[in-house]
């Protein structure tokens, strides 16, 4: 089988390096596997380095809509899978699900797959923007074999806007290798030394691309009220965007300086997340955040916004707190709540632990995938 993914950017993101993992984790044996992507991201590399897997980089692939450059990269997918003759195109993300589909459409591919890693439109869009996204992803949903989505929020939004009927929908959710997120020796006062923690205060983290979607300012919003209460408290940013000066001022003007440590994209989130006591998500829409598994494996609860496919992976009270979506004051209740009862804080992050099964191991995902790309052909 000759396979060909489609991604639009390698950034340092669930859908990316989730795809990532997976190109590396498909069996050589069976498949002849290739991919297109942008030439620029800070994942480049790490897909450059992927063994037996052709890669095509096209300094054309952007996220912005660019009709010049849409057309352009548009006709570059389309010689490269007509080229190298694939059986199976199989996009993810919003842009690259347009075009890598359209493209493989005109290419004549036999099967088109598609991962919703979270539909391209929202509730926060403009009403004529949104509705042009749901037209778009009818259109591309007729020219794809199988949808792929990674929560059952997902399925019910694409039966809801008439997106595809169900039998053209699988549910395969992600999964990650919970041995990463496993330290026996690990030092937790080094670890904390390393990230600049000053004091023996809890830490509360966000791990997230800065992005909208992602909302971080409800976030900083959120710390500034905890901090009046719990002086001590200490709060991280993993990530970096397009909102990291606008999160920078807002922090500063709310007077969160030493506080707030913003740390960027690391590369070692199973670590930091070992020595946080709480994980907070503030999104205004998802998939699937890849994030919460990743907590769930490390045994830290979540309090995070009831948005997507959280609900389908926390139990609210259970393994960690959900909130409205764009409520930064209830957001910030609940991180005063939980800081304060530590005993109640502990039973909720093992709970969400003892939780962790075959089902959201990596291993399962790709067996399921693979599953699929052999049903096609019977």
């Amino acid at each position: 089988m000759r396979i060909c993914h489609i991604i639009t950017k390698p950034e340092l993101g669930g859908a990316q390096l989730t795809t990532l993992r997976l190109l590396s984790e498909l069996s050589k044996d069976n498949y002849e596997i290739s991919f297109i992507t942008s030439n620029s991201g800070i994942l480049t590399s790490d897909f450059l380095k992927l063994q037996k897997v052709k890669n095509f980089l096209l300094s054309s692939f952007k996220r912005d809509i660019e009709p010049i450059n849409d057309i352009l990269t548009l006709y570059k997918i389309y010689k490269i899978l007509k080229n190298q003759k694939c059986e199976i195109v199989h996009t993810h993300s919003s842009k690259a699900g347009i075009l890598g589909r359209l493209a493989a459409r005109i290419a004549k591919t036999k099967f088109i797959l598609h991962t919703v890693h979270g539909w391209s439109f929202n509730e926060y869009q403009p009403l004529l923007i949104k509705r042009l996204f749901i037209l778009l992803e009818k259109i591309a949903a007729r020219w794809t074999t199988k949808l792929i989505c990674v929560s059952k929020k997902d399925i019910e939004t694409a039966l809801k806007y008439k997106i595809a009927n169900r039998e053209k929908i699988v549910l395969i959710r992600y999964g990650i290798s919970k041995e990463a997120f496993q330290f026996q020796n690990l030092n937790i006062a080094e670890k904390r030394a390393e990230l600049v923690i000053k004091n023996n205060g809890p830490i509360v983290a966000m791990v997230s691309c800065l992005k909208p979607q992602k909302s971080p300012q409800d976030y900083i919003k959120a710390a500034a009220i905890v901090k009046k209460d719990i002086p001590e408290a200490n709060f991280l940013i993993i990530g970096d965007g397009i909102l990291r000066k606008k999160v920078l001022r807002l922090a500063d003007n709310l007077g969160l300086n030493g506080s707030l440590l913003f740390k960027g994209w690391r590369r070692d989130i199973p670590e930091i997340l070992s020595v946080i006591d709480v994980l907070v998500l503030s999104s205004l829409w998802e998939g699937l955040p890849v994030v919460l598994l990743e907590a769930m494996a490390s045994g830290k609860p979540v309090i995070a916004t009831n948005v997507g496919g959280t609900s389908e992976i926390i139990r609210d009270g259970i393994d960690g707190i959900l909130v409205p979506p764009k409520d930064y004051k209830a957001l910030s209740e609940k991180i005063r709540f939980i800081l304060t009862e530590t005993n109640l804080c502990k039973k909720m992050g093992e709970s969400f632990k003892n939780r962790f099964d075959s089902s959201f191991q990596f291993q399962n995902m790709v067996k399921e995938i693979q599953e699929l790309y052999h049903s096609l052909y019977k």
